[in-house]
């Protein structure tokens, strides 16, 4: 099952959005294989995507003093942590492939539309004042 995304889940920031239906696409890609070799390599796109994604997410983040910073960057922790550890499983060979799958389909159907969607609206605010 493809994790969707939509026009509505852009924050407006440029660069942040379009990193961020790259995550869905990888997210995609992992979910529709089932080749192994496939499996690893996207696992490690979703880790380096994820991790130069929320860096830039921080950022814009750190110069809108947005209020819930650190509680957002606590949640991109909590994911890279998460997708780390099942990247060295996967280097050790044994593939959680169900686990990958709940892991991103929540990020992509809770963390996007509820928590980048405040950050979203809260950068329209700093940009309308």
């Amino acid at each position: 099952m493809k994790v969707e995304w939509q026009t509505s889940y852009k924050i407006g920031d440029t660069e942040v959005d379009a990193m961020q239906e790259r995550l869905f696409a990888l997210t995609n890609a992992f979910l529709a294989s089932d080749d192994l070799t496939v499996l690893r390599s996207a696992i490690v796109s979703l880790c380096k995507q994820a991790r130069a994604q929320f860096e830039l997410e921080e950022a814009l983040m750190r110069r809108l003093d947005y209020p819930e910073l650190a509680a957002h960057a606590a949640q991109h922790q909590m994911l890279l942590d998460r997708l780390i550890g099942r990247s060295m499983d996967v280097g050790k060979g044994y593939m959680n492939k169900p686990a990958i799958a709940a892991l991103m389909r929540d990020w992509c159907e809770r963390h996007v539309p509820e928590d980048d969607a405040r950050l979203g609206r809260f950068l329209a605010t700093t940009q309308s004042a």
